[in-house]
């Protein structure tokens, strides 16, 4: 056997105990075995190799709330990312590990409250998957992902006061999720994060004004009940119960404004018979 297939078979062993550390929750293991698999991966100049191990590292940072270090290793996975792509600009699955790196860069960046810098990734991963799509429109997998960057970076605008972009990006998910849907109305997953773009498009109508309360309305009553469909079939599902406790929420803030304009116009009625 040639020493570059002893390497190759090295290093995904080395890959495949990392995973597996993971899925026992060994954090710490799983990061000792992926810097060995970087140190194989580097020697055998296996680039793709290399993506995978630092885009791993770069979740179990984030997930340990070591923000820096994992957007130090995202950072590293993104450039290569970028050399997958010189050597090879047509494959469309290199271009998916850049659109699903930049949009989880984006999410670190909001977590950091970097929001200038996030809203940059999660442009650039929107335009990815843009260019994704165009190219291949019924993959599923690269619309769930755009939809769910679109989520992501809606909630972004929404907390930086762009309303208005917020909403049109809203739309964009809520159709990309509503097709996929219709093409497996059983998917739990395609339900939730449709449930969560209606939720934030009725938040975001609502923050633009009273004018908008009617039509915020119907979509924040359509999340609630997907909502609480979801937690029929998942009760022990903590997502899903925060999710409709933040639908209840932004409905109450919703009904509490409706109350005010009637009383307002009320008041403005008595005023002009006066």
């Amino acid at each position: 056997m040639s020493r570059s297939k002893v390497r190759n078979l090295l290093l995904l062993k080395q890959i495949h105990s990392a995973v597996a550390q993971l899925k026992k929750g060994k954090l710490e293991k799983a990061l000792e075995t992926l810097d060995k698999a970087e140190d194989s991966a580097r020697k055998a100049k296996s680039t793709d190799a290399l993506y995978y191990i630092l885009f791993t590292r770069g979740g179990i940072f984030y997930t340990a709330s070591k923000y820096d270090e994992a957007l130090e290793t995202y950072e590293k996975a993104l450039d290569a990312g970028s050399e997958l792509i010189k050597s090879d600009p047509e494959n469309i699955d290199y271009q998916h590990y850049m659109g699903t790196t930049l949009s989880n860069t984006g999410n670190l960046l909001k977590k950091k409250g970097e929001n200038s810098r996030a809203a940059e990734y999660y442009t650039r991963a929107r335009e990815t998957y843009v260019n994704l799509l165009a190219k291949e429109p019924g993959n599923a997998v690269f619309r769930s992902y755009a939809g769910e960057n679109l989520n992501n970076y809606a909630a972004l605008l929404t907390n930086t006061g762009s309303f208005e972009e917020a909403c049109e990006v809203l739309r964009q998910a809520i159709e990309l999720y509503e097709k996929l849907l219709e093409e497996r109305p059983d998917n739990l997953g395609y339900q939730a994060e449709l449930s969560v773009a209606l939720s934030q498009f009725g938040n975001c109508l609502t923050r633009q004004g009273p004018e908008k309360l009617g039509a915020a309305k119907p979509n924040l009553e359509k999340a609630l009940s997907m909502q609480e469909n979801l937690l029929t079939q998942q009760p022990e599902n903590e997502n899903i119960k925060e999710a409709i406790a933040l639908t209840r929420e932004r409905l109450e803030k919703l009904e509490a404004l409706e109350k005010q304009e009637r009383l307002e116009n009320v008041n403005k009625s008595e005023n002009s018979e006066l």
